[in-house]
Formats: structure tokens, sequence, C-alpha cells
């Protein structure tokens, strides 16, 4: 890749980076409205009597299909999130390795050209 093509590569990882956060916080609300609604039943559960019947009721309800697919969506989307943020830096790193390396190359230029002199 060309010095001049970094910037645009580097902005389109940003806006993947944009979706993939935006996603995250939609999954994230997903999940804390079935947590609440999880939370919500166990208080206005009567038979209920102590606080160990309403964890294992609470870890009953969390081991729902609709729950645990919630939960599932959430790592894989956080895990691409991460993959993504790997990728943005390894760009900024290369676009910056490549401008030490052209300004390198300058200077030594300059140096060879002083030295002709």
């Amino acid at each position: 890749m060309r010095l001049l093509d970094y910037p645009a590569a580097i902005a389109h990882k940003q806006r993947e980076l944009l979706r993939t956060e935006q996603h995250v916080r939609r999954l994230q609300d997903v999940l804390n409205r079935l947590t609440a609604e999880i939370d919500t039943t166990i208080a206005f559960d009567t038979e209920l009597r102590n606080d160990a019947q309403r964890k294992a009721k609470r870890l009953e309800m969390m081991k729902a299909a609709d729950y645990r697919k919630a939960v599932v969506n959430l790592q894989i989307a956080q895990d691409q999130h991460a993959e993504l943020e790997i990728d943005l830096n390894l760009l900024r790193n290369q676009f910056s390795v490549l401008k030490l390396e052209l300004r390198e190359s300058l200077a030594s230029r300059e140096m060879q050209i002083l030295d002709a002199a």
C-alpha cells in the first residue's frame, strides 16, 4: 500500500469499528433488558422466600435459550470489536513506519547531496 492510501484505509477501518461499537451497544441493551425482566420476575415472585432461592431462580432463568443467545451474540460482537481495534492499530503503525522510512530515505539523500558538494 502506498503512503497516500493509508489515511483512507484508516478511516474505513475506523468506520467499521464504529459500526461494531454501535452493534455491541444494541446487543448490550438487549441483554440488559433481558436481565431486568429476570430481576423483575424474581422480585415479584412471592414463592421465593430467601436470597438463596432468588439466586437459584435467577441462574435458572439465565440458562434460557434467548438469554444465552443474547450473551453469545454480545461476546461475538465484542470479539469482532477487539479484532477491528487490532487491525486499526496495525494500519496506524504501518503508516507510521512507512513515514519514518520515507523520512530516513530523504535524510539519507540530503546527506549524500551535502557530502557530494
